[in-house]
């Protein structure tokens, strides 16, 4: 060969090499990118097996049950000998050594493994082995009836073309395969013509050569692939014997014309011998396959063992991904254990009539099954444990008749299971034929969508009450059968037990309204009425041949403290919710109502229902109750407290007239004679409280405070009902029958909040209430944080609050309550009046805010000597205020008084030392101005009312009393700050009685020219040294003027005309008299600053006359400042005086101009800032919404706001109204405001205009319709429906959380036709507001103190419709009533001690890793680069987080915390993707936020970060899986997350990425939660390995071997 050959030669091998390689490595890569189903980790079934078996305590979440794994065992816990078989008695156990037959490739590309089983006398065939990777048509899987037998032959029986029908002994078939064949033959010749032999001259034959056929003959295999022999009967096969057997043919021959002989084969004539057709499936067995590979692609099989928890997935069918729609044959009997576990897409089943038997696990974690369809008139006998374990999705399953055991947790896990009836609807004679007997443990553990489950009558067994174990929505169990009944653990035990289960069921969304159903009087019945059960009664009617609901619901309540049937008392309601009956067991002395009685509640007591029972002390009236009949409670006469949870519930004649007992006493009762009834003053001894809410609006308080409250029977003196507030403000109000008026009696004192400790005194608190009673004072003293509960427990003594309907308060209650000597504050709702008593020497009371609509008037002397009041706010509609009512207040420093007030009395402030403002809101009575009050006649200041003692400018000058023409008595009493009053410029006639008494310092006082006269005791207690009159008007001095002037009469000058009355006065009765006027000079510096100097100066002194104003310089400047204005009052000089001038950095704005709005009133309602040149945008404009003029209507403002030059004032201008003009206002139902205003003529239609766009919105109609004529005053809503929403929700009138303009136009004008608004009062939190029913407000609660989280929201009425309690940002439906939510706040529990750990990459490592991640309410994760702080409630299992900061190696501190801004946002953004009916959506709201690596800067700037984070599923949300959704807010929208779900150590688990940094929400839409589905596809640990990676490795090293192979080079011989 050439060198050039070779050379080429190794080019070509290296291009060869090299382009193998590729190939090879290519197919590496599509092999693994191939995607696999169905593995799962042997290690991880086996756990979730064994997981039932818990080993908590009974406190936990989860409680130990005892887990039967064989029938002994069964029997051994269970009352009475099970008779449950066992599996392998009821699918057959296949030998080890049998043959495993095959069947032929079917033409839905199936084949199954099977052995020949004679089983109970019946030869069939038992299915081992499928093929699992093959390619169904359409994914459905028939299970066939009939199988037909092959083998794979071995040595020389033939293997070329593959299995090989085979006999009932385990060998291959043969059949007699004939070939056609010629041979030569010679034979005697014929004539021709004749036909007859012929001979030769010899007479010999003559002979001829001929061709003739004859068939030759084989023995072949009866290859499946072969279809020549298919046909053949079955005796007419072949199997090889061996020596001393032969077979003779009777076709074919040998070309000798001899019979083919085939040595060693028999004919199967024998049964054993012929081949297996036609055998009939009948189980799918409980035994796995081992698999043996042949050279030319078969297999061989055999039994390797049982199929169990360790190895589920050898289940013949488990984890096949392809099958989704599942038929089983007539034939079928029963189907094995782990048959078709795992396999996620099958869909629905439909069995044949033959099954009997359903194994262990055979369908479980089959997450999509949906239907399974089992023919009601099959055999199924038996259910296997765990049989239709986790089918997630399995919604419905008929159990026909024929189920005689159901295994333990056959339905465990199928969460969307609705509804199961274990009985056959068709009945004979009304009785079902169900073979029931037994049953397993927990058999619907956690299914918690199911609603009901419905046991036959002929099924009579004891179950465990655990079998309903996490069914959270169960709301009935009903069996027909009398015998039939449920045990449970004692409380006390670690099992599961009746507490656990009523426990579960008392929340959302059963919320108590549970019930069993049965017969009466059966087992059943007595189990409900021992263990307080709600039961519904049935009964057989044997008419109909059916069960019928007899519609009564019953239920038992055990009184606590009383055991036994003494202790229970019964109450049977109907589905109208009427009370049919109730009887009270003999030792109840408490009485809770129950509520609910199953699904139904107590809405009428009927009359005399309890009447005349004698142990009644308490009864609990539950908010259900609507009305209490006539005499209902009648001659209960130890009945000391009612407790009402409805404040409309109406009240019959004499309900409650206890004392008027007739008939027999019951054994033990304590006042059983007519004497023992009464007290010492003949009223009843036993006193009657009601116990509710305190409000004008509550029928049982309205009841209480009036004659109708008396209880006292005619024997006994009047006494009236009490009225208690309950927890935690404890006010008690009781009629008083003389002033007519319900009043304040008691109120809890600091010192006597112990006293609430006392069950007997206070029995309507709860046990919370009363241990937050126990520690809040002692907390409170050490200074210690308290729970909301103790917060409010204490407020309830120091922040006192009289509400709505208390009128009036018992004489001196408030000083009495003084004892504690603990400073109070007083928020009044309520009173008629306050009256002298009331407050009067209220030493601790320090301030005094009214919001009361009823308060008319404060009393002379009302607040005398509340010497800590420091701040009175008045707002409503009081009216007057008495002489000293607020007499020596001497801390009182802040007043606000409402503007209805029109009557002051005398001095109402004296004895207030600091008090130098009283602020006047709104009113056209009263006006303060330098500590002067002056009343008003229109804009005018008419007289002076009293002059405060905190004034600081000691002279009075005569500008401030201008025009003034009166002067109350008294006027200026008391102030001692003043030493010259100059009334020169008033119109003064009369100065009243003691006008300036007790003005120790007072100089001077100038009279007006118009003073006539001077009272008495004008200047008792004053140091007057001047006396001065311009005029001689002055003609009437009282004798007792004078009296009681601090001076001697001769050190008083009078100075007046000589010829005037008060000289010839003065100079008659010893005074020094002048008649020359006195002149006060002082002197005025002014100081500025010296650019120079860097400091002030003086720059200018003027002297000024007494009360008269220096005249200030200009400022000269200071650089880089603005002049603000003099440090001094240069005006009303009565003192020398110093001012400097005073600079401030330069203000932008300080160039601009002024526009001041001002309402018709004169009141501002807004100032604006503009350049000059400029003008004001119609956005910037105020809202005119809220400008109401009685008889007006607003057009418009009085001068154009273009170029505006100058600042200036505008004013609102208005047209008056016509009789014949009505008032049209059009509202934003959204925003609640309103967009324009205008008016028509009455009997016109409104003009249509155009409406305003809402983000997020559609307009959809006027409400009510704008083409109808009006004749009176109208509001017109625009209505809108959310844009995109799902639901189609609509934002109807009052559905803003924002406050809305008045429902009414033109001010008080309210006779138009309007929409009925309802008042929502938010406590706690934001939404306040006023709605129509039927609007769906926001509520927000605030956010939470330190060391406090809300728990939940109060809401009364408590039938309001709220879309959750627990959520701080929430949604509620407005009823036809006021309503008032509370957001109510618990303390934070512990975060608890495990240590979790996050690197920067994501990685998460937990420091007990052989536990669940701890079970917290907060956490820290750190460590690496990014720290997680979870800093809300409902997420539990905070160890398994992880997070990753994508963008920057910085460390940061990511938070997770509760607010209300973001859960507020949160709930926009449902509402504008859902409709305003957010009911059915279940959503969890939290702010995510990023910090440095301290944690105390927020990170504002985000540009380019974005976070991975690893939650687990919020509580409420873990059974929703893969249904749940993420999102972002932003805009209040949702911005759609793409999140991951997976399982960590057990726990559900979300990943998703924050892009950016605001409200989060996970959420689900329980409408449809089939939507969002997404399977978990986390690797575990000890997941078995797909075969496909072992091919894709080997191609990738023989890749990896062709690349790296080096071509053998022949080296030169050396040259000798």
């Amino acid at each position: 060969m050439t060198k050039g050959t070779k050379k080429t030669n190794r080019r070509l091998k290296k291009t060869v090499r090299k382009t193998l390689g590729t190939l090879f490595l290519i197919s590496a890569i599509v092999v693994a990118a191939i995607p696999t189903e169905g593995l799962r980790a042997e290690e991880e079934i086996a756990t979730q097996a064994a997981s039932h078996t818990h080993q908590t305590t009974h406190s936990s979440s989860k409680y130990k049950v005892t887990i039967p794994k064989d029938a002994s065992e069964k029997a051994s816990l269970l009352s009475g000998s099970s008779t449950i078989p066992t599996m392998d008695t009821l699918i057959p156990v296949v030998d080890r050594n049998a043959t495993i037959y095959t069947t032929e490739t079917n033409t839905d590309g199936t084949s199954y493994q099977f052995a020949y089983v004679n089983y109970k006398n019946s030869w069939c065939a038992v299915l081992l082995g499928y093929n699992k990777n093959t390619t169904l048509t359409g994914n459905v899987l028939d299970i066939p009836d009939m199988v037909n037998a092959y083998i794979q032959p071995t040595g020389n029986q033939g293997t070329i073309n593959g299995y090989v029908a085979a006999s009932k002994n385990g060998q291959p078939l043969y059949y007699e395969a004939l070939t056609e064949k010629t041979r030569e033959v010679e034979v005697q010749a014929t004539d021709p013509n004749t036909g007859l032999p012929l001979y030769d001259s010899q007479g010999k034959p003559v002979m001829e050569t001929k061709t003739e056929t004859y068939k030759d003959g084989e023995m072949r295999p009866c290859y499946a692939t072969d279809n020549a022999w298919k046909k053949l009967s079955l005796v007419d096969f072949f199997q090889k014997k061996g020596s001393g057997y032969s077979y003779t043919s009777t076709q074919a021959e040998n070309e000798d014309k001899t019979a083919k002989v085939y040595d060693g084969f028999a004919k199967t004539e024998q049964p054993d011998d012929q081949w297996i057709k036609d055998l009939d499936v009948k189980y799918i067995g409980n035994q796995y396959l081992a698999s043996t590979a042949n050279p030319n692609g078969t297999y061989t099989w055999s039994v390797a063992g049982d199929i169990t928890s360790k190895n589920p997935l050898d289940g013949i069918f488990a984890g096949a991904s392809n099958i989704v729609t599942l038929n089983i044959g007539e034939k079928l009997i029963g189907v094995g254990n782990y048959a078709f576990y795992g396999c996620n897409g099958l869909n629905s089943i439909s069995f044949g009539n033959g099954i009997t038997v359903i194994g262990n696990w055979a369908f479980a974690e089959c997450g999509s099954m949906k239907a399974v369809n089992i023919p009601r008139e099959c055999n199924l006998a038996q259910l296997g444990d765990h049989a239709f374990y986790s089918c997630t999705q399995l919604t419905d399953i008929d159990i026909p008749i024929s189920v005689s055991y159901i295994g333990d947790y056959a339905f465990a896990e199928c969460r969307y299971l609705y509804e199961v009836e274990i009985c056959n609807p068709e009945q004979e004679n009304g009785i079902s034929s169900s073979s029931l007997k037994e049953m397993g443990w927990n058999v619907f553990e956690n299914d918690e969508t199911l609603y009901s489950v419905t046991f036959p009558d002929m099924y009579s067994e004891t179950i465990g009450i655990s079998m309903f174990k996490g069914c959270k929505n169960l709301h009935y169990v009903a069996s027909r059968n009398a015998q039939f009944t449920i045990n449970s653990g004692k409380a006390d035990d670690d099992v599961y037990c009746f507490d656990c289960f009523k426990s579960m069921l008392a929340d959302d969304p059963v919320n108590g309204t549970f019930y069993f159903e049965g017969l009466r009087e059966s087992k059943l019945h007595k189990l409900c009425q021992e263990n307080c059960f709600a039961f519904s009664y049935i009964n057989y009617n044997p008419d109909t041949h059916l069960y019928e609901k007899l519609n009564k619901y019953e239920l038992t309540v055990q009184d606590p403290n009383v055991s036994g049937e003494p202790g229970r008392s019964t109450f049977i309601v109907d589905s109208s919710n009427q009370l049919l009956n109730a009887s009270v067991g003999t030792g109840v002395k408490t009485l809770n109502i129950p509520d609910p009685i199953g699904p139904y509640h107590i809405y009428n007591i009927s009359a005399n229902t309890f009447a005349n029972n004698c142990n009644l002390t308490m009864v609990s009236l539950p908010a259900s109750v609507q009305s209490v009949g006539d005499g209902a409670f009648r001659g209960c006469h130890n009945l000391a407290t009612v407790i009402f949870n409805n404040s409309s519930i109406a009240i019959g004649t004499d309900a409650f007239k206890t004392q008027d007992f007739t008939g027999t006493h019951r054994t033990g009762c304590t006042h059983s004679t007519a004497t023992a009834m009464n007290d010492a003053d003949n009223s009843p001894a036993v006193k009657l409280t009601f116990v509710g809410e305190i409000s004008p609006e509550s029928t049982p308080y309205k009841y209480a405070m009036s004659p109708d409250g008396r209880y006292n029977n005619s024997s006994q003196v009047a006494t009236y009902v009490r009225y208690c507030s309950g927890w935690p403000s404890n006010l008690v109000a009781q009629y008083n029958p003389e002033k007519n008026v319900s009043e304040l009696i008691d109120f809890p004192a600091f010192t006597e909040l112990t006293k609430y400790l006392n069950k007997d005194d206070y029995p309507y608190l709860t046990d919370a209430q009363r241990s937050a009673a126990e520690t809040a004072l002692t907390k409170y003293n050490a200074g210690e944080s308290l729970t909301e509960d103790q917060q409010q427990f204490i407020d309830s003594a120091l922040n006192v609050t009289i509400p709505e309907g208390i009128q009036a308060i018992k004489d001196g209650l408030f000083v009495e309550k003084e004892k504690d000597q603990k400073e109070k504050t007083l928020t009044i709702y309520g009173l008629d009046s306050i009256e002298e008593n009331d407050f009067k020497g209220a030493k601790y009371l320090t301030g005094v805010i009214s919001y009361s609509n009823t308060l008319s008037s404060i009393a002379k002397n009302a607040f005398d000597g509340c010497e800590k009041l420091a701040t009175v706010e008045i707002n409503g509609n009081t009216q007057s205020i008495g002489d000293y009512a607020f007499e020596d207040c001497v801390a009182l420093k802040d007043v606000s008084l409402s503007g209805t007030i029109s009557s002051l009395g005398n001095i109402p402030f004296t004895g207030c030392k600091i008090l130098d403002k009283v602020g006047f809101q709104g009113t056209d009575y009263f006006t303060c101005d330098n500590s002067i009050i002056y009343g008003m006649n229109g804009s005018a200041k008419a007289k002076i009312i009293e002059c405060l003692e905190g004034r600081t400018s000691k002279r009075v000058n005569a500008k401030e009393t201008t025009g003034v023409t009166e002067m109350a008595p008294e006027a200026f009493r008391g102030c001692d700050n003043l030493t010259t009053i100059d009334l020169s410029d008033s119109a003064i006639t009369v100065v009243p009685s003691y006008a300036f008494a007790e003005t120790k310092n007072l100089d001077t006082v100038k009279l007006p020219i118009t003073c006539e006269e001077l009272k008495d005791n004008v200047f008792n207690g004053s140091s007057i040294k001047w006396l001065e009159e311009s005029s001689e008007r002055l003609t009437l001095i009282d004798h007792d003027t004078f009296t009681g002037i601090l001076k001697d009469k001769g050190d008083v000058t009078l100075c007046a005309p000589k010829t005037s009355y008060l000289y010839r006065y003065g100079d008659a009765n010893g005074f020094a008299v002048e008649d020359t006027p006195l002149e006060e000079i002082y002197t005025v510096i002014f100081r500025d600053w010296n650019e120079e100097l860097q400091k002030n100066v003086q720059v200018d002194e003027q002297q000024v006359r007494g009360g008269e104003d220096a005249v200030p310089p200009t400022p000269l400047g200071k650089t880089g400042e603005v002049f603000k204005g003099w440090d001094g009052d240069y005006t009303n000089i009565t003192e020398d005086t110093t001012c400097t001038a005073i600079y401030e950095k330069e203000d932008p704005d300080a160039s601009k101009l002024t526009v001041t709005f001002q309402d018709w009133d004169g009141t501002v309602i807004k100032k604006i800032k503009v350049s000059s040149g400029g003008s004001i945008a119609d956005a910037d404009l105020p809202n005119t919404s809220n400008l109401v003029r009685d008889g007006y209507i607003f057009i418009g403002w009085d001068r154009p706001l273009t170029n505006i030059t100058e600042s200036f004032t505008t004013m609102a201008q208005y047209k008056a109204l016509s009789e014949d003009d009505i008032v049209v206002r059009y509202i934003n139902s959204v925003t609640k405001e309103v967009f324009y205003q205008t008016t028509i003529k009455k009997g016109t239609v409104a003009p249509s205009i155009q409406t305003p766009t809402v983000s997020g919105y559609t307009f959809k109609e006027w409400l009510p319709d704008i083409a109808t004529a009006i004749t009176e005053n109208t509001d017109f809503y625009a209505v809108y429906e959310a844009s995109g929403s799902n639901n189609g929700g609509t934002a109807s009138p009052g559905t803003s959380t924002s406050p809305g303009a008045s429902t009414s136009p033109g001010g008080n004008n309210n006779n138009g036709t309007t929409a009925k608004m309802y008042t929502l009062t938010v406590k706690n939190g934001s939404g306040s507001g006023s709605y129509v029913a039927g609007s769906q407000p926001i509520i927000v609660a605030n956010d939470p103190a330190k060391n406090q989280q809300f728990s939940s929201w109060s809401i009364d009425p408590a039938n309001t419709k709220i879309a959750s309690k627990v959520l701080s940002a929430t949604v509620i439906t407005m009823p036809e009533a006021n309503v008032t939510v509370t957001a109510n706040y618990t303390a934070k529990s512990g975060s608890g001690n495990k240590t979790n750990t996050s690197t920067g990459s994501g990685n998460s490592t937990n420091s007990n890793s052989n536990r669940r991640p701890s079970s917290t309410t907060t956490g820290t994760v750190s460590g690496g680069r990014t720290t997680v702080v979870i800093d809300k409630n409902g997420l539990s299992n905070t160890g398994v987080v992880s997070a990753t900061v994508n963008g920057s190696s910085d460390n940061f501190v990511i938070k997770i915390t509760e607010s209300a801004a973001a859960s507020e946002e949160v709930v926009k953004a449902l509402m504008a993707e859902y409709g305003s009916d957010i009911s059915a959506i279940k959503y969890f709201p939290m702010d995510i936020s990023l910090y440095d690596s301290t944690g105390n800067t927020k990170i504002t700037d985000t540009t380019g970060l974005s976070i991975s984070i690893t939650l687990p599923l919020p509580d409420s949300l873990i059974t929703y899986a893969g249904n749940n959704k993420v999102a972002g807010v932003v805009n209040s929208k949702l911005d759609k997350l793409s999140p991951k779900f997976s399982t960590i150590s057990g726990v559900s688990c979300v990943t998703f990425t924050a892009e950016h940094f605001s409200p989060y929400v996970i959420y689900v839409d329980t409408n449809n939660l089939t939507a969002g589905t997404i399977a978990d596809s986390t690797p575990k640990t000890g997941d078995g390995i797909h075969p496909k990676w072992f091919l894709s490795m080997g191609l990738a090293c023989i890749s990896v071997v062709l690349f790296m192979k080096k071509d053998k080079k022949t080296l030169r011989k050396a040259r000798a």
